[in-house]
């Protein structure tokens, strides 16, 4: 394969604290798989072989220990301390000492897609381009019952402008780094005169990316995100003169030359074997395949957008939710050939109970008698006694609910026992809490507040 795939599994969680306590933001389950399975799969449907996952320190033997047995790729581990403040451009200077001279695939560990990767490996190659990102719908958040109330609803949007017949990405920012007015220069309306801008378009943090890339970023040490400052920045660059070539030397503080530095021109030197493949390369008629952009564009960023298929980021408690909800309906697309349950072989229920053909139900978990289950995702080891009804809910692993209760639209967290005959609509329970019978609540968040304070 002539990409080397990168997973990026260190964030913390930031926008999902309630439930990243106790679990990693990678070990989160959705559809009672670890989020980074997901991106393990779709390289392996790919045809990928191996992958370098960059994870936090204490992090790293668990995540290894839940893609033991279910991921076929030869893992490489490159761990950080939790207490680094890194950002994802961060993360990749931390990996030069591992990136061969092939290309870069990144992808976030908290996305789940079923696009097929060689639609953007054949823009890439075909523009020769320098990123090519995979771009998605964004969710309509008025759709998604998020549990906790509306100020979980949050959700970030970019602005981007592609160039309606090729694809590639004109303008990009995101919605807080931009006023209400957007100017674009008229050298660049002249040479895309048809600009679509969008705002309703998912950064799906899948990136194909040139060596040289990671070459910018070792020599611009300011730039710590990929999303927020390396994308917006080459994007720019595509239509930036060229600076005189005159190398800069960049100096210590006795003034003895450390290295020289190049401009980003410099850096995008071209392929000589795409060169060569794009003038032996023939189209119908035998003419020779032309490039849309012109000779000095030796910077360019082009986009893929899937559009109907999944394409969701896991990183927020409502698109957690979300995922949950659209995942169980696909997941013979992430499984393949290999057979799966719906209900782990190990799970008990009793004949009178039912369970609705979307949910699912893990390893070693117990269904009393008169139970309804509709639309959930249901850990393992938990124990349901009998009469209770749990309608559009998530529960995490070793749950116990008490007989008669009613669960609709909650997330509930590990190790939690609810009481029997409580009544909880659109609630969030974070781990190890116990709840009291013949509770009732509604949009609340039921949390450990000292142990969130502990983070």
């Amino acid at each position: 394969m002539e990409f080397q795939a990168v997973i990026l599994a260190a964030g913390r969680g930031s926008r999902m604290t309630d439930l990243t306590v106790t679990t990693p933001k990678p070990l989160l389950p959705i559809a009672n798989m670890p989020l980074i399975w997901y991106s393990t799969k779709m390289l392996e449907n790919a045809g990928f072989e191996e992958a370098i996952i960059v994870c936090q320190r204490a992090h790293q033997n668990d995540i290894s220990k839940a893609l033991q047995d279910c991921c076929n790729l030869k893992l490489q581990y490159v761990s950080i301390q939790a207490d680094d403040d890194w950002g994802t451009a961060d993360s990749l200077r931390h990996l030069q000492d591992r990136i061969t001279s092939r290309d870069l695939l990144l992808v976030s560990c908290d996305l789940i897609t079923d696009v097929p990767l060689h639609r953007l490996v054949d823009i890439h190659r075909t523009h020769n381009a320098s990123v090519t990102m995979l771009l998605g719908n964004l969710p309509d958040m008025a759709e998604i019952s998020v549990p906790g109330g509306k100020a979980n609803r949050k959700q970030e949007r970019d602005l981007v402008g592609l160039d309606s017949k090729t694809g590639r990405v004109i303008f990009f920012s995101a919605e807080a780094d931009f006023e209400e007015n957007v100017s674009l220069r008229k050298s660049l309306l002249k040479r895309h005169p048809c600009i679509s801008m969008h705002s309703r378009l998912l950064d799906g943090h899948l990136y194909l990316m040139k060596r040289w890339v990671l070459d910018l970023l070792i020599q611009e040490p300011s730039i710590a995100t990929v999303k927020g400052e390396l994308v917006p920045y080459l994007v720019r660059q595509q239509f930036s003169q060229p600076k005189s070539s005159t190398p800069k030397a960049i100096t210590d503080p006795s003034n003895v030359p450390l290295e020289t530095k190049r401009s980003v021109h410099d850096l995008a030197e071209e392929d000589p074997m795409m060169s060569l493949a794009l003038e032996l390369s023939t189209c119908p008629g035998n003419q020779p395949i032309k490039s849309s952009d012109t000779p000095r564009d030796k910077i360019s960023c082009y986009s893929y957008i899937h559009k109907d298929g999944l394409c969701i980021r896991a990183n927020s408690l409502a698109t957690y939710c979300e995922a949950n909800r659209q995942v169980p309906r696909q997941l013979a697309t992430f499984h393949g050939d290999k057979e799966f349950s719906m209900v782990h072989p190990s799970a008990s229920k009793h004949q009178k109970s039912t369970i609705g053909p979307e949910s699912l139900v893990g390893e070693g978990t117990q269904i009393a008698e008169k139970v309804g289950v509709k639309r959930c995702c249901i850990g393992a080891g938990c124990k349901i006694d009998e009469k209770s009804k749990i309608t559009g809910s998530i529960l995490l692993d070793r749950v116990t609910v008490g007989a008669d209760c009613t669960i609709s639209g909650c997330v509930i967290g590990d190790n939690v026992n609810i009481g029997e005959k409580t009544e909880l609509k659109d609630c969030l329970v974070g781990s190890r809490q116990n709840i009291m019978p013949m509770g009732k609540f509604s949009n609340d968040v039921i949390v450990d507040v000292n142990r969130m304070m502990e983070i």
